[in-house]
């Protein structure tokens, strides 16, 4: 028989072939390797991959650039994410800047210097009155006599239909005010982005009493034509006058209040988001009302005059004091003039200087 068919024939040949079989096949050690291998694979994808999204978000620092007059000193001030810093414009000849070369976009915003109020004549005239009045309806009632009304005090007439005489007595005065000057004129533009530029910048003076402000100017590399222009405030003119019944210093708060007379405060600080309740990137400005105009002059109350006012039923009633009824006119530091002092006489304030802001 041939030994191929007999059993140790078939034997031998599966041997062979599973010799084969283990020669052809990997090893326990060769594939730990390959694993060893697939697994610093696996764990250098992700970082490969957050590092390509980390250079596609990373973003420039937004900032702030100021300039603007700290008294008569002009002042360059420079905020950022990352710190801050204020120094005197070199030379006082204007504020200079370089935007950051990875800025996205920049706002140039400017006011002008706001004008000065204007003083007026004279401050006022104090003089003794007298005044009755005799009134059959409550809707002829003057202010003081409805004060009277609403705390239930109106004496009880003796006649119908019933009838009131009101009568107050003490100091009238005529007040002057001068007028306040306008806010400078706020101008912006935009750039999506500027590279290789300097800024240059100067903001306008405020007007003097009875003077305009001056223009802010913008210029690009110091060329004589400027990329922005803030026109300054115009100057307050003329005069008015003021009647009114003197009862307590608060009396004055009618002239002080009058919005012709008030300053003209800018809304420069209003159109930007300036950050003054934040640590970072805290602007300066904020708080010093650039490009305002100037409150006019005005004659002041500083002597606490009185009014007396009494009220008399129709028919045989008596004349009742009821000041203690009438409310008097108030407001803060009422005798106290916009420059803080206090005197007869409250001068014209000047107009507030004007300022830059860049942002970016």
């Amino acid at each position: 028989m041939h030994q191929g068919g007999s059993p140790e024939g078939i034997r031998l040949g599966s041997l062979i072939a599973i010799r084969e079989a283990k020669i052809a096949g990997f090893s326990i050690a060769e594939m730990l390797v390959v694993m060893l291998i697939m697994s610093f694979i696996v764990i250098g994808v992700p970082a490969i991959h957050f590092k390509k999204n980390e250079v596609k978000t990373k973003r420039s620092l937004h900032g702030r650039f100021e300039c603007y007059y700290n008294g008569n000193t002009l002042m360059s001030y420079y905020v950022n994410e990352e710190g801050a810093s204020e120094t005197p414009a070199v030379g006082g000849a204007g504020c200079t800047f370089t935007p950051p070369k990875n800025a996205v976009y920049l706002l140039i915003h400017a006011v002008g210097g706001g004008g000065g109020g204007s003083n007026t004549a004279g401050g006022k005239t104090v003089t003794p009155k007298t005044e009755n009045n005799t009134y059959t309806t409550a809707n002829d009632f003057p202010e003081w006599m409805q004060d009277v009304q609403g705390f239930g005090q109106l004496p009880v007439p003796t006649t119908m239909p019933p009838s009131y005489v009101g009568k107050r007595q003490g100091s009238y005065a005529t007040i002057r005010y001068g007028n306040a000057g306008k806010p400078g004129k706020t101008q912006s533009i935009f750039f999506p982005k500027l590279t290789n530029v300097e800024i240059t910048m100067l903001p306008g003076k405020g007007g003097a009493l009875g003077r305009p402000g001056e223009t802010t100017i913008v210029k690009f590399n110091g060329e004589d034509v400027p990329i922005l222009e803030a026109e300054g405030g115009a100057a307050g003119t003329g005069s008015g006058q003021y009647p009114m019944w003197l009862d307590g210093r608060g009396s004055i708060c009618q002239v002080k209040d009058l919005e012709g007379r008030k300053q003209n405060l800018s809304d420069f600080t209003d159109s930007i988001e300036m950050d003054e309740n934040t640590e970072k990137m805290e602007s300066l400005i904020a708080d010093i009302q650039a490009g305002s105009g100037g409150a006019g002059g005005y004659g002041n109350i500083t002597t606490d005059y009185t009014v007396t006012y009494t009220i008399r039923a129709g028919g045989t009633g008596t004349d009742v004091d009821v000041s203690n009824y009438v409310r008097k006119i108030t407001c803060d530091n009422p005798s106290q003039c916009d420059d803080g002092s206090e005197s007869d006489t409250c001068p014209a304030q000047a107009g507030k200087n004007g300022a830059v802001v860049i942002l970016w």
